[in-house]
């Protein structure tokens, strides 16, 4: 007989209790990193060694408790001088003797348990529920999504996940191999049984002496009985039996994804409008990083002229000058045309800036990005710190009419840029306007 124990549930603590416990607290986390990353720097979130405070009512799992109002219950009070054992006790009455706790007279409490996450644990929380939206599948390449995938079957594993024919072939199996060599022993223990028994009456109607053959008839009878008991020994189901149906999280190649980062770095762009895009750019290129496994990211930095540029160089950029866009957008075709062709690749761009530009140059944009947005899944253009929406804002919410996969935010604080961000990730469905 096998013995199956479900470990699922410690002590008195119902599994069920323990999910809404793990799903308060995860609730509690999210809340937490979600207002730390609209106060402090990406580079501190990144390392996740900020302490996150969790209210202590909210680790407590809820109990059944016994009524005191209605029902007699007994308790140990050690050290009474006053009462003797099987004294009844009266009951306090409402009012008074029910107020709560007085509060600490140094303002400190036992209100909240620190938690310090690991960078992982940290980044799950800060990215979760976030995917690049609209990524079809084009070519099979190295961008991976972890798909759970049956993967064969294990000898050890959830009761919920056992098998049953396999089990049972798997018993069948060993039951045929243990009683198959015992089987051919009792055949011929009651082939030869049948031949004496033959041999002894003969003799008796011979009139012969058949003591001997009595006596190794007898002991054959026990070896047969003992081996028929070999034989019903055999368990049914041994727990060498059990099979379990096993599902692994396996890497799938989907297709092929490329970001391209794309900055102002103009004089216009002070150091507010700069720390700002960069703390945008950080969030993405965490989020790529931690969420996919081979999205290639393209650095582009500009001014009066456009160049692909390294990481380091592109979050240092110290730059001024004039600005113009035209060059960032035709050397984004040109690289697209060259490496990413838009049949084999889905191609990403996100852009930020200021919103200046120069007038004369905002119709070369608006016909070059026309032709170019039928090659992108989507454009992500952020303009920071300004108080109206600039003409190159306005051209790009114009194109987004005929393109919904331009989508256009504006940010003037940092505690602006991870709710936008969410926004843009958050769903394959996202808004033209954020």
């Amino acid at each position: 007989m096998t013995t199956i124990i479900d470990r699922r549930s410690s002590g008195t603590r119902s599994t069920a209790n323990q999910e809404r416990l793990q799903r308060r607290v995860r609730a509690r986390l999210k809340h937490a990193v979600d207002r730390m990353a609209g106060s402090e720097s990406i580079e501190d979130l990144a390392r996740g060694d900020s302490p996150i405070s969790i209210p202590v009512r909210d680790l407590h799992e809820p109990s059944f408790r016994r009524d005191p109002e209605g029902t007699p219950w007994e308790r140990v009070l050690p050290g009474n001088k006053e009462y003797q054992r099987g004294d009844l006790i009266q009951k306090p009455e409402g009012g008074a003797a029910r107020q709560g706790r007085e509060g600490s007279p140094d303002g400190m409490g036992d209100d909240g348990v620190a938690i310090v996450l690991s960078p992982d644990e940290f980044l799950d929380l800060l990215f979760d529920g976030l995917a690049l939206p609209n990524l079809r599948k084009t070519a099979q390449g190295d961008v991976q999504s972890a798909q759970w995938r049956r993967s064969g079957f294990i000898r050890d594993g959830s009761p919920s996940l056992m098998h049953v024919g396999r089990t049972m072939r798997a018993a069948r199996a060993r039951r045929l191999a243990l009683r198959a060599g015992k089987h051919r022993e009792l055949e011929k223990l009651q082939e030869t049984r049948n031949t004496l028994h033959d041999e002894i009456h003969e003799r008796r109607r011979c009139g012969q002496d058949v003591s001997l053959e009595q006596e190794r008839l007898q002991d054959l009878d026990q070896q047969i009985a003992a081996l028929e008991r070999k034989i019903r020994a055999i368990p049914f189901i041994d727990e060498t039996d059990l099979r379990f149906s096993h599902i692994d999280q396996q890497p799938h190649p989907i297709t092929n994804a490329v970001m391209m980062c794309v900055m102002d770095v103009s004089g216009s762009m002070g150091e507010t409008e700069k720390d700002l895009g960069k703390r945008f750019f950080l969030l993405l290129y965490l989020f790529l990083q931690r969420h996919y496994q081979a999205v290639t990211i393209v650095f582009v930095k500009h001014h009066s002229t456009a160049m692909e540029c390294g990481e380091q160089e592109f979050f240092g950029a110290r730059e001024g000058g004039g600005t113009l866009v035209s060059p960032a957008i035709l050397l984004m075709e040109d690289i697209v045309s060259r490496r990413f062709p838009s049949d084999r690749w889905n191609v990403y761009v996100a852009e930020v800036s200021d919103g200046d530009n120069y007038s004369a140059d905002n119709a070369i944009v608006d016909e070059r990005l026309r032709e170019f947005m039928p090659r992108l899944r989507n454009l992500f253009y952020l303009e920071v710190n300004r108080e109206s929406e600039s003409d190159l804002f306005q051209l790009y919410e114009s194109i987004s009419q005929s393109f919904p996969g331009l989508v256009t935010a504006r940010a003037n604080a940092r505690e602006d840029i991870y709710p936008l961000f969410r926004a843009l990730f958050a769903a394959e469905e996202i808004p033209n306007h954020a």
